[in-house]
């Protein structure tokens, strides 16, 4: 089933999370919105079973071909024979790796130009669309045959963002708490600031007096919570937050005339304000799994 939407609602980071969480196989297709006069930018990121296996600006099926090229001195003549005699059901770095074109550890550093690079750049993208194609092919001459989970890409890919423009609205609200999803102990390995922010997955604590406990700037916790979230470790937990000074006490008077509260309705009101990523997983979670 096809998927698509807007990075101004949906971050890319929030995209990549469903796919795993969905075990998704497709191609995710990624258009920016371009300038008056100017042409569309397209990406394309390849999954097998929420699993990151390649990734292009292009379709043409000669980008990994040019990283080669670029980076290891592989001549255009060369690549275009070696692709000639690589079976169609082979990734093309496998190959290469067979014929002592390149070594392990050269196939790991072109799979993180290819992937790992190219995908943590699309996090600043703030304006644009996206749509999942799950009936397309896995192209092996774009596949170097190693594959990444999503959530590997993105912790380290925010970590190291230095605009957040594109995220700053899906920061968690300082007035927010946050409650773990897993039980016991991260099933991902994450960092020191990562794990002091962790400890607060209490569900009653907000990001404010986190902050202050931690002596970190508030925005600071607010990314290291985002980081938390879109790689499903926590959930963003709404709190509602009243400074003292404006709490007063209610007369007998008024309590005696007020209409009894609508507590369904509450409910009902809670339910609704859930985390649009957590209903979109739980949706998909339901669908059938590709094969």
């Amino acid at each position: 089933m096809s998927m698509m939407g807007y990075l101004s609602e949906f971050s890319l980071p929030e995209v990549l999370q469903v796919l795993q969480a969905g075990k998704k196989t497709g191609l995710l297709a990624v258009q920016s919105l371009a300038e008056i006069g100017e042409p569309a930018e397209y990406y394309f990121i390849w999954v097998h079973k929420g699993r990151i296996v390649s990734a292009a600006s292009r379709l043409d099926g000669r980008y990994l071909a040019s990283l080669l090229h670029r980076h290891h001195q592989v001549t255009a003549l060369m690549i275009a024979r070696l692709i000639r005699r690589c079976p169609p059901d082979m990734p093309l770095g496998m190959f290469l790796c067979d014929k002592g074109v390149l070594h392990s550890r050269q196939l790991k550093a072109l799979f993180s130009r290819q992937v790992i690079q190219q995908v943590c750049g699309l996090f600043q993208l703030s304006e644009g669309c996206f749509q999942l194609d799950p009936r397309a092919p896995l192209p092996k001459v774009e596949m170097t045959g190693l594959s990444i989970p999503a959530t590997e890409v993105t912790l380290p890919g925010l970590r190291a963002l230095k605009d957040w423009n594109a995220l700053q609205n899906k920061l968690p609200s300082p007035q927010s708490g946050l409650q773990s999803l897993v039980g016991g102990q991260p099933n991902i390995r994450i960092n020191q600031i990562e794990w002091n922010v962790w400890t607060f997955t209490n569900g009653k604590t907000p990001l404010t007096k986190i902050a202050q406990q931690l002596n970190l700037p508030l925005e600071t916790v607010q990314k290291v919570a985002f980081r938390l979230i879109v790689v499903g470790l926590a959930e963003e937990v709404p709190m509602m937050i009243v400074p003292a000074a404006t709490m007063r006490p209610i007369s007998s008077a008024v309590l005696a005339d007020a209409p009894l509260a609508n507590t369904n309705g509450l409910a009902s009101g809670q339910k609704l304000s859930q985390n649009f990523l957590k209903s979109l997983m739980s949706y998909l979670r339901q669908l059938p799994k590709s094969s």
